[in-house]
């Protein structure tokens, strides 16, 4: 080799990884082998009890055959929009209670936390919501608010306040008072304590329960949605049982779980850039 080309090669960039050598290395091997023995599994039940349990392919040809348009769904009594339709429906209902029970539940989880007459006044009020089912509380919503959207939201939205007052209130109660004391010996003002002190002590905290809620929250979707909607995936189940669509019914849960899954994805990775102090803090704890 000439010395122009040693020259062409120690001076030659080295080479970024590509986005797919990147996502191929940050893959868990474990969790691939648990998919892999999942649907293997999955495979031999069906070919053992083929009547009641479809198998995955076939449950993938529905899926891509029905995905944006099924007009088989036109016997069963629903709109023949397809499963993405329903998905859809189901997921924006999951987000709009999530949002709007989350923001109630951490308003009123950090306002209780520090003032025993609030908190024992709301105390009691969330604590019975908590505990109501949901088949009992939601003829009385779909009575108040009619057999629409409105009201399979509200009703996951209570769950979701529930879930997220309790988790704001320990979140304040978690965090150590001599970091205010510090603060204010330093001279910081209210919206400092605020900005600096309270939401850092308690945004990790709070965002983990409103995962929680989250994972939750898909379950009673459905539910909100088998005993009064007109779409949904719930509505979908329910029209498929009762045509005894057991590959339907299939399809419609395997793409709600992993429709859940991307979205609890979403947020832990939205959750660890928001509060990426909380983990710096940790390993150094480590």
């Amino acid at each position: 080799m000439s010395t122009r080309d040693n020259h062409t090669a120690v001076a030659s960039p080295t080479r970024s990884p590509s986005l797919l050598s990147r996502s191929l290395a940050r893959l868990d091997p474990v969790g691939v082998l648990g998919l892999v023995l999942t649907i293997a599994i999955w495979h031999v039940i069906a070919t053992l009890q083929g009547r009641v349990v479809p198998s995955p392919l076939a449950v993938a040809n529905e899926i891509v055959s029905n995905f944006f348009v099924a007009p088989t769904f036109r016997y069963y009594g629903i709109a023949d929009a397809g499963y993405l339709d329903a998905i859809l429906y189901t997921t924006s209902n999951v987000l709009m209670a999530t949002a709007a029970g989350g923001v109630i539940g951490i308003i009123f989880g950090l306002m209780t936390a520090r003032r025993r007459l609030l908190r024992s006044a709301f105390d009691p009020i969330f604590s019975t919501l908590s505990t109501i089912p949901i088949f009992i509380a939601a003829p009385f919503l779909l009575l108040w608010f009619g057999v629409n959207r409105f009201s399979a939201v509200v009703i996951v939205a209570l769950y979701v306040m529930t879930i997220v007052y309790v988790y704001a209130q320990r979140a304040l109660y978690n965090l150590q008072p001599i970091y205010e004391q510090y603060a204010r010996t330093l001279g910081a003002n209210e919206r400092r304590l605020f900005t600096d002190i309270l939401v850092p002590g308690t945004l990790p905290e709070i965002l983990g329960g409103l995962r929680i809620a989250l994972a939750g929250a898909w379950g009673l979707a459905a539910i909100s949605e088998l005993i009064g909607s007109q779409r949904g995936a719930g509505k979908v189940i329910q029209s498929l049982a009762n045509s005894v669509d057991v590959k339907g019914i299939f399809c419609v849960l395997l793409l709600l779980g992993i429709t859940a899954t991307l979205i609890d994805w979403c947020l832990a990775l939205g959750i660890g850039r928001l509060t990426s102090w909380a983990n710096q803090a940790g390993s150094k704890d480590d």
